[in-house]
């Protein structure tokens, strides 16, 4: 009989109260972390099996703490947020997969987790919430404290939402709050909607690829992935240098014939084969910007 989740919720809660009435949670010992079961000094994720099996059908339990080495690509870590990447060790057995699904547990269950950052032979512990995964790129996505930390994730389709183009500015602040260009989330959500390859010329070397925005940063273009699109760092370039564009009405890659389609390494002529399209009114603005 699986549990009600609220003793766990409460459990976690009475668990980070007790840490910071002992430690400052940007600097805490190993021991410490261990002392109050925060995990129990491996890598990867920690899901406490014994206390927390017993709240999912599956067995799996559900994760407790991500250890967080430090080892990331530059734009996957932000103050509010972190693109924390699935386990891939020599372990035998199901251990990484069980681990994987113990964090989808607590997205789904709307349980708070730990993010336990290695800071030398100190370290740094944040309340977080897994609020999407995405398989293809092997990865979650984490906020840290989050205002509606215990809401469970609901798979939206973003296509339904109202797309929003540009950050809107009053005279007294930005609406909507600027990112720095990178930001993980906006790098997470493009690449689980188009896929970890360049949608121009099928790169799939993760180390190469980034989120593209179509509107610009600069110009306030929006973090709504239907405003991006995955590119390897070569054509990211050439595209905010306008050596191509895409056509908003046939989604056709025109080059401007300054370099032919061969010379700048293009080999999708057009947009067609993305199962996923970037929104036409991003299209649009760009394409009304562009001096070719």
């Amino acid at each position: 009989m699986v549990e009600p989740i609220n003793l766990e919720i409460s459990r976690r809660l009475s668990m980070w109260s007790a840490l910071l009435e002992v430690s400052d949670p940007d600097n805490v010992l190993p021991q410490v972390l261990r002392q109050f079961n925060f995990f129990s000094g491996q890598a990867g994720i920690y899901r406490d099996a014994n206390k927390t099996r017993k709240y999912t059908d599956d067995g799996t339990g559900i994760a407790v703490s991500l250890l967080h080495t430090g080892r990331h690509y530059d734009d996957d870590l932000s103050e509010n947020e972190i693109i924390y990447h699935y386990p891939e060790t020599s372990r035998i057995g199901v251990t990484d997969q069980n681990e994987i699904q113990s964090a989808k547990n607590a997205a789904m269950l709307g349980v708070p987790i730990f993010v336990i950052t290695v800071m030398g032979s100190k370290r740094k512990v944040q309340l977080g919430k897994i609020v999407s995964w995405d398989d293809q790129t092997k990865t979650f996505l984490v906020l840290f404290n989050p205002q509606d930390l215990f809401e469970a994730v609901i798979d939206r389709n973003i296509d339904n939402k109202p797309f929003v183009a540009i950050n809107i500015k009053t005279d007294a602040k930005t609406v909507l709050v600027k990112s720095r260009p990178g930001q993980p989330s906006f790098k997470f959500h493009v690449f689980k909607r188009y896929g970890p390859c360049c949608a121009v010329c099928d790169t799939k070397v993760p180390e190469l690829l980034e989120a593209a925005h179509i509107i610009p940063k600069k110009n306030n273009g929006s973090d709504d992935p239907r405003n991006g699109l995955v590119l390897c760092g070569n054509h990211h370039l050439a595209f905010d240098s306008g050596l191509f564009m895409i056509n908003p009405d046939t989604r056709e890659i025109i080059t401007g014939g300054k370099y032919p389609v061969m010379a700048l390494g293009l080999i999708h002529l057009n947009l067609n084969h993305l199962d996923n399209q970037p929104h036409v009114e991003a299209l649009k603005w760009r394409w009304s910007e562009w001096d070719n």
